[in-house]
C-alpha cells in the first residue's frame, strides 16, 4: 500500500490537539466551509488558520508558521479564582478561549440603552416589583443581563478536556458578557453563578478589556478574597435580600425531605426561592450532600439548566451583523437545543 502524507488540516488539527485544545473546541471552531477542496489552495489554508485563531484565541501568525508551536493571546488580561492543579497553557486556553467567544457573542448583541448595573438591593427590588413571582429566579437574572446588553450563555464546548470552570465574566472593552460552564438540573444553583458574575461587573471588579473566571467549586469563596467575598454578598443580596442568610435544620435529624418542604412552605413569604434557601442551608450548615438531595424534592421536574439559559440567549442574538462563519461557531458552542 503506498504511504498518503496527512494533509495540511491534519498537520494543523494536531498541533491544535498538542497545545491541550479539546475535541469539541476545534471541531466547534472548525469553519463548515472548509472541504477537502480548499486542500492545497494557499488562499483557503490562510483564511483557516485565521479563521480558527479568530474562535480559539490564537496567534494567527503562529498557526501560518508551522515551524511555530500555536500560541493563545490572552493570558496577562485575566484573573482566576479557586486554582487548583491548572498550569499556565491551561490558564491560557481558557481565558482565550473565553475572550474570543465573547467578541463573538457581543458582536452578535444588539445594543440596548447603556445603563449600569445598580447595587444589589436596587437591583432586587427592581426585580420583585416587575416579576410574576415573590422571589428572583435565573430567568429574572437573565432578563436583566440581556436588557443591559450583557450575552449570557452556557457552554457546551469547552476549550479543555476537563470542564472545570464554573463561570467567567468578559470584558471586551466597553461591552461585558458571561459564560457560564457550571452544568446542572436545579436553576438554583447556576442562578447563584450568574448572580456573582453579574456581581463581579457591578462593583468595578472586572477591568478593561480583561477576564475573570471563577473555576469550580462548591459555591465558596477563596478566604481572603475580597473580591470573591464582595460578589458573594451582592449574590446573596440580589437572591435572598440578605448578605449574610444563615439557613440552619430545625432538629438534630433534619432531613432532605424537611428541608424541601420547609423551603417551599417558607419561600413566598420570605420572597427567596425555595432551591436558594437549599443552598443557604448547605452553606450555613457544610452539610451539603443533604441541601442538594432537597433539590430533588424541590424541583419535581429537573431538566438541564443550559437549556433555558442557551434558548433565552437563542431568541437575544443576533446574526445579521456578523459573518456566517461567526454564526456557525456560536451556534456550535450554544449547543443542539430541545426541538431544534
Amino acid at each position: 500500500m503506498a504511504y498518503k502524507p496527512d494533509s495540511n488540516a491534519m498537520i494543523l488539527r494536531r498541533r491544535l490537539k498538542q497545545i491541550g485544545l479539546s475535541d469539541p473546541a476545534v471541531n466547534a471552531a472548525w469553519p463548515s466551509w472548509w472541504s477537502d477542496d480548499a486542500e492545497g489552495s494557499a488562499s483557503a489554508e490562510t483564511e483557516l488558520r485565521f479563521s480558527l485563531a479568530r474562535k480559539l484565541g490564537l496567534d494567527a501568525r503562529s498557526l501560518i508558521d508551522e515551524a511555530e508551536s500555536p500560541r493563545f493571546v490572552w493570558r496577562d488580561e485575566a484573573r482566576f479564582k479557586h486554582l487548583t492543579t491548572e498550569d499556565e497553557q491551561e490558564l491560557s486556553a481558557i481565558s482565550s478561549f473565553g475572550k474570543a467567544l465573547a467578541n463573538a457573542l457581543v458582536s452578535a448583541t444588539p445594543v440596548n440603552q447603556p445603563v449600569p448595573l445598580p447595587e444589589a438591593t436596587v437591583l432586587r427590588a427592581i426585580l420583585l416589583r416587575h416579576g410574576e413571582r415573590p422571589f428572583v429566579r435565573l430567568s429574572d437574572l437573565l432578563s436583566i443581563a440581556w436588557s443591559v446588553s450583557i450575552p449570557v450563555v452556557h457552554l457546551r464546548v469547552f476549550p479543555l478536556e476537563q470542564k472545570r470552570m464554573a463561570a467567567m465574566a468578559v470584558s471586551t472593552g466597553t461591552r461585558n458578557a458571561i459564560l457560564l460552564g457550571k452544568d446542572s438540573t436545579y436553576p438554583a444553583q447556576v442562578a447563584f453563578y450568574l448572580a456573582h458574575e453579574l456581581g463581579h461587573i457591578a462593583l468595578g471588579h472586572l477591568k478593561y478589556g480583561h477576564v475573570l473566571v471563577d473555576m469550580d467549586s462548591q459555591l465558596t469563596s477563596p478566604v481572603g478574597d475580597i473580591e470573591e467575598a464582595e460578589a458573594d454578598k451582592f449574590a446573596l443580596e440580589l437572591l435572598t435580600g440578605q448578605a449574610n442568610l444563615t439557613v440552619l435544620p430545625f432538629s438534630k435529624h433534619y432531613t432532605a425531605r424537611q428541608l424541601a418542604g420547609d423551603a417551599l412552605n417558607i419561600s413566598a413569604e420570605r420572597q427567596i426561592e425555595p432551591g436558594t434557601l437549599a443552598l443557604c442551608f448547605g452553606y450555613s450548615s457544610g452539610d451539603w450532600p443533604t441541601a442538594m438531595a432537597a433539590m430533588r424534592h424541590i424541583y419535581a421536574n429537573p431538566k438541564p439548566v443550559w437549556s433555558e439559559v442557551n434558548q433565552i440567549a437563542n431568541r437575544q442574538l443576533s446574526f445579521a451583523g456578523v459573518s456566517e462563519d461567526t454564526a456557525s461557531y456560536i451556534s456550535a458552542v450554544l449547543g443542539r437545543l430541545p426541538g431544534s
